[in-house]
Formats: structure tokens, sequence, C-alpha cells
């Protein structure tokens, strides 16, 4: 009988540890799940509310208020707003296109020439290639309007997407690096034995298989573009060949003080954020993917 009692006592004070634990988690689960709810309101709040204004039309918003949600549905509001932004949504789609199509070759190559060549002084390029982070965007504005200008590329495209391309090297030779480094280099020395070059070598075995990090590097190229108000507004005077962060300004400040257009404004910021919103959802597996990948070198 003693024997049981002994053996049976341990079972019983580690049972209370146990369940003390067990409550712990409960509740850590609860907040954690009520602390996310109120990050999530707080993030589609702001979505909802243009989307609900951008229903509705002056009058209605001046009088039942902006925080009242879908109280009206005037489809007009977006006809007026398309007919106002839609040239500048297109010249940011081509311009965005040219910048990821340079931006991304020539970080794609810089990486690979970092990660699978051998070069004197490689790491310290590198080094001095990744700095360029710590430098803020602001600072570069007046040396690269200055160049612009010495290039004749004012009120150009090529003002737009040369900048935006080289903005984007430092962080896509970064993560493109630590994807290249992940390699086998058995896989890449079989091909060289068999007499490919560097360039075929790049082109038919590293480019099929880098297709996650190369959409990661062309999905932030396309935000940065997207979402850039500043520069355009300095090199680009032609409101015919602007993006749409700056075109969405113009369009709004077209009706100055005029309550009566106010759906058409909220109208217009939807139809701008709508494809980066669609573009982040519909990569937004692979954007992680790629990002993931790219950092287990890091």
């Amino acid at each position: 009988m003693s024997s049981a009692v002994e053996v049976n006592a341990p079972v019983e004070r580690t049972a209370k540890p146990a369940g003390i634990s067990a409550r712990r988690l409960r509740r850590f689960r609860w907040v954690s799940v009520a602390g996310g709810a109120v990050i999530v309101v707080m993030v589609y709040f702001p979505i909802i509310f243009v989307l609900s204004n951008s229903l509705k039309t002056g009058q209605n918003i001046f009088t039942s208020g902006v925080f009242s949600l879908f109280t009206q549905f005037d489809y007009q509001n977006y006809i007026r707003a398309w007919s106002g932004i839609d040239t500048t949504l297109f010249n940011t789609v081509i311009v965005a296109a040219a910048s990821i199509v340079l931006g991304v070759a020539a970080a794609a190559l810089a990486a690979y020439s970092f990660s699978q060549l051998r070069f004197r002084g490689k790491e310290m390029l590198f080094l001095a290639y990744v700095a360029l982070l710590l430098v803020p965007w602001t600072l570069t504005l007046i040396p690269l309007f200055l160049t612009v200008q010495k290039l004749h590329l004012f009120n150009t495209w090529w003002a737009l997407i040369l900048p935006y391309a080289a903005s984007a090297q430092p962080l896509l030779v970064l993560i493109f690096r630590g994807f290249f480094d992940q390699f086998p280099a058995e896989l890449l020395e079989s091909a060289r034995v068999d007499g490919a070059s560097e360039t075929a070598v790049l082109r038919k075995v590293v480019v099929p298989l880098t297709r996650p990090i190369l959409l990661t590097g062309a999905v932030l190229v396309t935000i940065n573009v997207w979402g850039d108000y500043l520069w355009p507004t300095i090199v680009i005077q032609n409101p015919h060949r602007t993006t749409i962060s700056a075109g969405v300004e113009q369009f709004v400040s077209s009706f100055g003080l005029n309550l009566s257009s106010g759906g058409s404004v909220f109208a217009a910021y939807v139809i701008a954020t709508m494809p980066a919103f669609v573009l982040v959802g519909v990569t937004m597996r692979y954007f992680v993917s790629g990002l993931t990948e790219g950092a287990l070198k890091l």
C-alpha cells in the first residue's frame, strides 16, 4: 500500500503545473486572437471606408457623413474617375514593366556574379553595393535630377524607368545573391563541363530555377513605381506622361473645393490602388516563398 502511495504522489504533483500551463495557453490564444482581430479591423477599415464613399454622391457624403457605410451605390463615380486617370494608369503599367525588365535583369546578373564567379575584391565590392541601402532616397534627388537634366531625359519616361531600375539594385542584389548561394555547385559545374558558357548556364539552368525570386523582385519594383509620388512630380511636367500617384493628385486638384465630386475622388483612389492590391494578393505565396528562400543564406 505504501509503495502505491509513493508511486502516485509524483503524478499528482506534476498534474498541477500541466493544468496551469494549459490555462495560460488558452488565455494566450484568446489574447492573440483578439489582438489579431483588432489589427485586421484597423487594416481593412480604411479600405472599406474608401470603397463605401466611392459609391456615394458628394451630397450624400456631406449629409450622411463619411463614416456611414454603404448608404448609396452610385457607379457613375467610377466612370468619371476612370476618364480622369486612365492615361496615367496605363503610363504606370508601361513604366513598371520597363523598370522590371531592366531592374530585375541587372540585379540577377550582378547577384549571379557575386555568388558564382570569382574575382578580386568581390566581397568588398558587394559590401559597397549593399551599403547603398543606407543612403536615404531623398538625399539623391538633387544629383539625380541634375543627371536626368544633363542626359536630356527630362519629361520623358526614361527619367522614371532608369532611376526606378537603378534604385532597386541594392535590395534585389542582396536578396538574389542569398538565393543563388543555395545552388548546388555540382549542378552548375556539370553544365560548365558539358561546354556551356556562363551565359548559357545562367539562361538554361539558373533562370528556370529562380522564378519565385525573380517574381519577388518584380513585385518589389512594381510597388515602388506604383506608390511613388515625389519623383514623377519633379521630372514629369506633361500630365499625359505622369504615373498614377501624381495622376490621382492632379485629378483630385481639378475639383478644387467642389464637394459634389467627392465620390469620384474616392473612386479614383480605389481604381489607383486596386491593381497593386490584386497583384500582391495573387503573388503573395510566391512573394513570401522567394523572400524566405533568398533569406536563408543572409
